[in-house]
């Protein structure tokens, strides 16, 4: 009897947790998200989007960004001569190893934010650039115009900083203007590998050659975020952004962020979006996209085929064509004064095989 009463008392104890349903199918393992059509603009996925999270070194796209408009303006030009100071040297975090006295140019300090992600080579940009504070202050100005109301950036690179705070919605914004504006760029993103004074830093983006059509864009991760990516991917005449923070870990972000592609290509998302209790987007973002769904009736599975099918026919190739349509290569046209070519130095495994600074583990990382 009091064997009985025993496994009883046990039972209700645990009872109630094992009687908690799984984590929701239908919702990304990470604090924030959004996926949109390139483009119509079309929301295909939301998820606490308007949450503000450290940005860690997605913002070099920012940084990025403002070279490009530089360029643009007839005000640099890739082939432009960069002395490295001991600041950007000594800057921590990922680095692309960059020596104080070296005389790099734009184009190379570009493939070392694009690629390995050099704190050291956004420092070394912004002091090119009349200075750390006046480059990010030229940063906000540039997030205010683009629409970017959530997003404070405090450093030219994403190392922690009090306030340096963002939202899916924002990165969302920037990376849709960045491409329709300087779709060249993807030649340093879609780069698996650079070749620095013989050190060989693979990508830190790892969904280059793994997930079908994935040309960029960045990666990033701070302790306060988790890992970020702001990743896009071309299928046929198609484009999809996806912008996904706060993985819990580099294989979690990647592994979600190649389910919602996956998703958004096969018009799998209505699946997740049925499962998701995501509140209804305000009125001043675009509309969610319609899809058809899946003829199957069963949503796990119709994901889990979508999956499978897409990664049955992964490219070879790694990278893709920069060019993303008719009025995007007329703008290319006219951005490549005094620029050099931008290619892998080697092929084979994008992880790097360079030995980075000791840093910090709060510093930002491109991981």
């Amino acid at each position: 009897m009091r064997r009985v009463l025993f496994l009883a008392i046990v039972l209700c104890l645990i009872g109630p947790k094992t009687a908690l349903p799984a984590k929701n199918p239908g919702k990304l393992a990470v604090k924030a998200a959004m996926v949109t059509e390139y483009g119509s603009g079309r929301v295909l996925y939301t998820q606490d989007e308007d949450k503000r999270i450290a940005p860690a070194s997605v913002t070099k796209v920012m940084t990025m960004y403002l070279v490009f408009d530089l360029i643009s303006s007839g005000q640099a030009s890739l082939a432009d001569k960069v002395k490295v100071s001991r600041r950007a040297d000594a800057t921590g975090g990922s680095t692309m190893n960059l020596r104080a006295g070296e005389v790099v140019t734009l184009d190379e300090l570009m493939r070392g934010m694009a690629v390995a992600s050099g704190n050291d080579a956004a420092v070394a940009v912004a002091e090119h650039f009349g200075g750390v504070p006046q480059w990010v202050d030229r940063m906000n100005r540039k997030a205010r115009e683009l629409g970017m109301t959530s997003t404070t950036f405090k450093t030219p690179n994403g190392l922690p900083a009090p306030g340096q705070l963002t939202t899916a919605r924002d990165l969302t914004k920037l990376a849709t203007s960045y491409l329709r504006h300087y779709p060249q760029a993807l030649r340093y993103h879609s780069t698996t590998e650079i070749n620095h004074r013989g050190a060989v830093h693979g990508n830190t983006n790892r969904l280059l050659g793994v997930c079908e059509g994935v040309d960029g864009i960045k990666t990033g991760y701070v302790g306060s975020s988790g890992y970020n990516i702001i990743a896009t991917a071309k299928r046929g005449d198609t484009r999809v952004i996806a912008v996904i923070l706060g993985g819990r870990t580099k294989q979690a972000r990647n592994r979600e962020t190649e389910r919602i592609l996956n998703a958004s290509f096969s018009g799998a998302v209505n699946t997740m979006l049925a499962a998701t209790d995501s509140p209804a987007p305000s009125d001043d973002s675009p509309a969610p996209a319609k899809i058809k769904r899946s003829k199957s009736g069963r949503h796990a599975k119709a994901l889990r085929v979508a999956e499978a099918d897409h990664r049955s026919k992964v490219s070879a190739k790694r990278g893709a064509s920069a060019r993303i349509d008719a009025h995007d290569a007329s703008v290319k046209k006219s951005h490549h004064k005094g620029s050099s070519k931008v290619t892998a130095e080697k092929s084979g495994k994008s992880s790097s095989r360079a030995k980075s600074k000791s840093h910090k583990k709060s510093g930002a990382s491109g991981r």
